[in-house]
């Protein structure tokens, strides 16, 4: 999808997005945060900030005398990250919509990304230019979802939709980057290879249940829903019942949301 269909889709995801905010985006969240390390009265940049999930907690970290600069493109989803943020009066955190590959500001002490790399037209190049926002010795800080995880969800949504959505069979489809940074040895050569240092990362294991009906609204609160967009109420009853289907068929009676967590720093000057 390019990045105008992506806004489209979390938009409109807002609602199913946010219900899945306490289980699984928060807590995913606060764990990248914990391991980016914000500390007070630094800046950060959390691009591809959706809701808030880890740009609320950085905003905490940084305190009153630091700021946190959170941007993404679904406009949507900003508004429940802005009505969090003022409910804590988290006022040194601001909630821009904007595409991040253009952002114009420079200097932070730590840029995060949170499940957002891989939706990069060019994961590399626009990796290296949020980095390229950080100060010499700043922390840029990714999670990325692990191998034979969240990944399995994926082909059974989009078989689900394909009999409503025949479109999608020739829809050409774009590189899944995430299978380029889906182990802890991928991630960490890649983020070596966009340039970093002192690189290293963590394994976060966590699977939880998941019962049909949630199961749906994952599905309605991810980029899944860009498969179904535009159907019909009955064409979406017949989705979720092949949904459903193919979860069970598959085993797939807990949703494994395992990640890894990578971070890096930039280069000193040479002294």
């Amino acid at each position: 999808m390019n990045p105008e269909a992506v806004a489209g889709v979390f938009t409109a995801a807002r609602s199913e997005f946010t219900a899945w905010s306490a289980r699984l985006w928060r807590p995913l969240g606060e764990i990248l945060t914990a391991v980016a390390r914000p500390r007070p009265g630094e800046r950060v940049l959390d691009a591809c900030c959706g809701a808030g999930a880890s740009a609320i907690p950085a905003g905490r970290a940084v305190g009153p005398e630091g700021s946190v600069d959170a941007v993404d493109i679904a406009e949507g989803l900003l508004d429940e990250g802005r009505r969090e943020a003022a409910a804590l009066g988290l006022h040194s955190l601001r909630f821009t919509a904007a595409d991040v590959l253009a952002w114009p500001h420079d200097g932070y002490d730590v840029v995060q990304s949170s499940f957002g790399v891989f939706f990069f037209p060019d994961m590399d190049a626009g990796s290296r230019h949020l980095a390229g926002l950080l100060r010499p010795g700043g922390r840029f800080a990714v999670s990325a979802w692990r191998a034979d995880g969240m990944a399995r969800i994926v082909p059974i949504g989009r078989a689900a939709a394909l009999p409503d959505n025949p479109g999608l069979a020739d829809a050409p489809e774009r590189p899944n980057h995430s299978l380029r940074i889906d182990t802890a040895d991928k991630l960490g050569d890649w983020l070596s290879g966009i340039g970093l240092h002192d690189v290293e990362v963590r394994e976060v294991h966590y699977v939880q249940p998941l019962h049909p009906d949630d199961a749906w609204t994952f599905y309605l609160g991810s980029a899944m829903r860009g498969f179904v967009t535009g159907l019909s109420p009955d064409a979406l009853a017949r989705v979720r019942d092949r949904f459903a289907e193919g979860l069970r068929e598959a085993g797939l009676g807990t949703l494994d949301a395992s990640a890894l967590i990578g971070v890096g720093r930039t280069a000193l000057p040479a002294r």
